[in-house]
């Protein structure tokens, strides 16, 4: 990809406090922040599996704090003075179940929310706060998904992120604070959690177990871990972006079903896909892909590992970390 303006600044010696640090996608972003020179801090529970995070644990500055707790949030951002904020951390399931709503407001949007109010009464000068979004935010709506069209959350989930990017813009034209949301569409690569869709396959395979899926009509697109990881660097060093959403999608649909045969041929195995053997979960979208437009204009990013690269780098992953 050819540098742009934006990509020529440098996130060297930046004091950098990253959530979501021993996540999937937070802990390859907090490998790429290190990699570009930046002093990483980061927020840890107590009790969170630093499996993915182990092997650079040493060189992050790390502070155990929940954020639901503000007080101890409050303290930590007058202490290091954030000149960016990388915001990962979030309570994920994407059911439909009624006991949820509290735990994601709580964790989601009040989370969001004590970082950006620490900031503010604080008065931090932070460069970005960039915020991560969710693609459930569109829920069953038309696509492509384009960031002006009306969110459409159907899980106490997508509501909660819909609810946090919606704060964010207030607090934007309010406060005038940088922020910047991400809404990263379908990601995979290596150290993904093992019940994900391809990485649930993968291990099959692994085991030359039979699998168990949907009939695998419904399309999707399939983004690399790298590539979503350059979208954050990218957008660190803009200018001019504050206040703005961006999709960061390759918008490429695929097939579950053609994904799912594409990964059985190049692991060689005779595995059988049960194709239907799992109902489609209620108001599951036939179709969900994004438009990527105003990333490629206004960062200057672009997917560059198409899906026969990313699965095949994927696949070599999983055959190095389980042993079977």
């Amino acid at each position: 990809m050819t540098l742009t303006q934006n990509e020529k600044k440098t996130l060297n010696g930046k004091q950098v406090l990253i959530t979501g640090a021993a996540g999937f996608i937070g802990s390859h972003l907090t490998k790429r922040l290190l990699i570009e020179g930046a002093k990483v801090h980061t927020l840890l529970l107590k009790d969170a599996d630093i499996f993915r995070i182990k092997d650079i644990f040493s060189n992050l500055n790390v502070k155990y704090i929940d954020i639901r707790d503000y007080e101890s949030i409050r303290k930590y951002i007058r202490e290091i003075k954030p000149q960016l904020i990388f915001h990962l951390a979030a309570l994920r399931d994407v059911s439909r179940e009624l006991r949820l709503i509290d735990e994601m407001i709580d964790t989601n949007v009040k989370g969001t929310v004590n970082l950006l109010k620490a900031i503010i009464e604080e008065k931090i000068p932070i460069e970005y706060f960039i915020n991560t979004g969710s693609c459930e935010e569109y829920g069953n709506g038309i696509t492509p998904f384009s960031e002006t069209n009306k969110e459409i959350p159907v899980s106490p989930y997508s509501a909660s992120k819909v609810a946090s990017t919606y704060i964010c813009n207030m607090l934007f034209r309010t406060y005038n604070i940088p922020i910047v949301t991400i809404r990263p569409f379908l990601t995979y690569g290596p150290s993904q959690d093992p019940d994900m869709f391809i990485p649930s396959l993968i291990i099959h395979c692994l085991k030359n177990k039979n699998f168990n899926m949907t009939d695998g009509y419904q399309t999707r697109e399939f983004n690399y871990i790298d590539d979503i990881i350059s979208a954050y660097i990218i957008a660190a060093k803009s200018s001019k972006i504050a206040g703005e959403i961006f999709n960061i999608g390759n918008g490429v649909e695929y097939s579950v079903k053609e994904v799912a045969c594409k990964i059985v041929r190049k692991m060689n195995t005779g595995i059988k896909l049960n194709f239907g053997s799992i109902p489609t979960r209620p108001g599951e979208a036939e179709h969900f892909y994004c438009d990527n437009q105003k990333a490629r204009l206004m960062l200057g990013w672009t997917p560059s590992v198409n899906l026969e690269d990313g699965l095949q780098k994927t696949i070599e992953w999983y055959r190095c970390f389980y042993r079977f």
